[in-house]
């Protein structure tokens, strides 16, 4: 017989208490920059149900359709930029883009202002079932592979004005006992699907 199910403070649970279900929470937003889905919230605990309660009672900030940023963790260029590519994820969950060049170097360099659009390259195949809000510049692309970095734990693309000096810090790292901790470190293939 299965455990009987308990809802406490707007909460869906099954022997987890809220404090633990948002410690859970927190956890997994603090790698995303104070952002996640509606579907990572609910592998956390938290039932579909009460998303709208917590952005009510003001614990949440709703930031696009189906992400969300922990309220007390505030705005940055950083979140923002993260909150547009988990936009992007596909039914599986998989973040389908990685940032623009241009959008990158702005958010590498601190330049990055509030009103500034976050520019997203995506695969061609990429579908979305809303409308792509505002703030985030979609542009789809033919390329198979892009050779990105992760600046601040985000998929974004190198410049082209980067690529040479980043390839010739990977030759020269050949040499060097830790040279695949460091290709697995810096670099990331995005590979766009058929």
């Amino acid at each position: 017989m299965p455990a009987p199910r308990m809802v406490r403070s707007g909460i869906e649970a099954m022997g987890t208490s809220s404090k633990e279900l948002a410690g859970k929470l927190r956890k997994l937003a603090q790698r995303q920059h104070g952002c996640f889905t509606a579907a990572q919230a609910i592998e956390t605990g938290y039932a579909d149900s009460v998303h709208l309660y917590h952005v009510r009672t003001g614990k949440w900030t709703r930031v696009y359709r189906g992400v969300y940023r922990l309220a007390d963790q505030p705005a940055s260029p950083a979140s923002r930029c993260m909150a547009a590519l988990l936009w992007t994820r596909n039914k599986s969950g998989t973040i389908q883009g990685v940032l623009a060049a241009d959008t990158a170097e702005a958010l590498q360099n601190e330049s990055l202002a509030e009103h500034d659009p976050i520019h997203v390259l995506v695969p061609k195949t990429f579908r979305r079932s809303s409308p792509t809000p505002k703030r985030i510049k979609i542009q789809k692309t033919d390329k198979k592979l892009h050779i990105t970095l992760n600046i601040f734990g985000i998929p974004s693309q190198i410049s082209q004005s980067n690529q040479t000096g980043f390839q010739n810090l990977i030759k020269n790292a050949q040499d060097r006992p830790d040279y695949y901790d460091l290709i697995d470190y810096y670099m990331v293939i995005y590979d766009s699907p058929e």
